[in-house]
């Protein structure tokens, strides 16, 4: 579960900016809180604002963050801090994730100059119930420093991880936890105190966050997964769907529809498995998905090194024909995205959707958040979403606290508002709050250069029908 997560210097966020999962005071639907100690959590964060307010910009931020603990330095964010300020291309950047991990309030950030790729710090302590922040590890590139605070106690840990720690004090292109997870299952074995740096890695790992059109690979679905349970929610949810079927495609078509690289790191993932298998004795073949809007193919690598690959097909109204993906509507496309927030039925899956309802009917939106936040209420997953869609607030099934703002200043910077510092009035629902003219969540038209653009447009319009 996540507490917070917080940005500063990254796209449109300058200053630092925090997305809380605090719950508020709030006494509406209780049953959905997720209680740990003294910490009550929402399981569910909505994000609204007006277009190019910023809310894509977070759910790149998180992505960043995630992509950073797995895979180190990505390509491409050499201007991705915040250009807003020219002073800010020497300014360092700062990432913070809060969660709960081994039942214990954790805290993970670092600090990376974005225009050179640099780490510059790292950090990594548990916060106890009274308060008390107790360091793993304090890490200073510049200073070339490690320091190995006193959360572990068994002299065998720290000096394992201070052998770790002390090659990483000048490595400037990794993290430490990424270091310390790359192929030291061994180590985790024989020192299983420090068995909360692989959970908190694996935590980030797990967090799966969606952009509308972005391509995943390995998502959760298998070749054995209930495609009639798949069936049955898409039909319940109105789309006519009958049936759901698997069926072979070519690997030679595949590589068309995919980007190269995807296609080949998913092969070599492929392989490198089904070798583990194979050394520990298991029979076991495994399977990647790979998927983005109108994109769905299984990849499976068989015990003799050959490739499988399959995508799915619907039949409507028991009719005996079935349709693939880009056959069928936007809408359905979209929902099968989406589905997995709803069949997951394990605990501690975030996910962090960007443009939940891109191509959804507006009762088809709330429809998921309604079903969502139901079995939020016998399981501990959490949902982050950015919508447009008001009728989320119009029909009152949020508490206060489950709904966020994403603000423009007039700088342009993004600024994180929370509902709850609004302060309304009891008698006045969010929805009328929303849309009362004073709140500066919508959008900011200019009234008069609209009425001039109308004006010269028309114009133009009418001598060319007078010609």
């Amino acid at each position: 579960m996540l507490t917070t997560f917080s940005v500063s210097n990254f796209l449109s966020f300058d200053t630092k900016q925090e997305l809380f999962l605090f719950a508020g005071k709030t006494r509406k639907h209780p049953g959905r809180i997720y209680t740990n100690r003294r910490l009550r959590l929402v399981k569910c964060q909505t994000l609204f604002g007006a277009n190019g307010s910023g809310k894509s910009n977070l759910i790149k931020a998180l992505l960043f963050f995630q992509t950073m603990v797995i895979k180190g330095v990505p390509r491409g964010f050499s201007n991705s801090y915040c250009r807003l300020s020219e002073e800010n291309r020497s300014t360092p950047s700062e990432f913070e994730l809060e969660m709960i991990c081994e039942d214990k309030r954790i805290r993970f950030g670092f600090t990376a100059m974005l225009h050179t790729g640099s780490i510059l710090t790292e950090w990594l302590y548990e916060i106890t119930p009274s308060g008390l922040h107790k360091y793993m590890y304090q890490r200073d590139n510049s200073a070339e420093s490690f320091i190995i605070g006193d959360y572990f106690k068994l002299k065998s840990s720290i000096a394992k991880i201070q052998s770790y720690g002390e090659d990483s004090a000048n490595d400037p292109d990794n993290l430490f936890l990424t270091i310390i997870n790359q192929n030291k299952q061994k180590m985790y074995t024989e020192y299983p105190e420090l068995s909360i740096l692989r959970s908190v890695f694996n935590l980030i790992d797990s967090l799966v966050i969606s952009f509308p059109g972005h391509m995943l690979k390995g998502y959760s679905y298998s070749p054995k997964s209930d495609l009639e349970e798949i069936a049955e929610i898409l039909n319940a949810l109105g789309t006519g769907i009958s049936h759901i079927k698997y069926v072979d495609v070519s690997p030679e078509i595949v590589k068309t529809k995919l980007p190269e690289e995807i296609y080949n790191d998913i092969i070599v993932d492929l392989e490198k498995e089904n070798a583990k298998n194979k050394k520990e004795g298991k029979t076991a073949s495994p399977s990647i998905l790979a998927k983005a809007f109108k994109q769905f193919y299984i990849f499976v690598m068989n015990p003799d090194n050959t490739l499988t690959i399959k995508t799915i097909e619907f039949e409507h109204e028991a009719n005996d024909v079935f349709f693939n993906l880009h056959e069928e509507s936007d809408g359905t496309a979209r929902l099968l995205d989406l589905i997995e927030i709803l069949l997951k039925v394990s605990n501690d899956s975030i996910y962090i959707i960007d443009e939940i309802d891109r191509c959804l009917h507006p009762a088809m939106t709330t429809k998921i958040i309604s079903l969502f936040l139901e079995m939020a209420e016998r399981r501990n997953t959490q949902l982050i979403v950015t919508t447009h869609e008001s009728r989320l607030l119009k029909e009152d099934i949020l508490r206060s606290d489950e709904i966020s703002f994403m603000l423009k200043t007039p700088t342009g910077s993004t600024i994180v508002k929370p509902l709850e510092q609004y302060k309304l009035r009891s008698d006045k629902s969010y929805y009328e709050a929303l849309f009362d003219g004073k709140n500066e969540v919508l959008p900011r038209f200019k009234e008069e250069t609209l009425k001039q653009i109308t004006r010269r447009t028309l114009a133009l319009t009418n001598q060319e029908t007078a010609k």
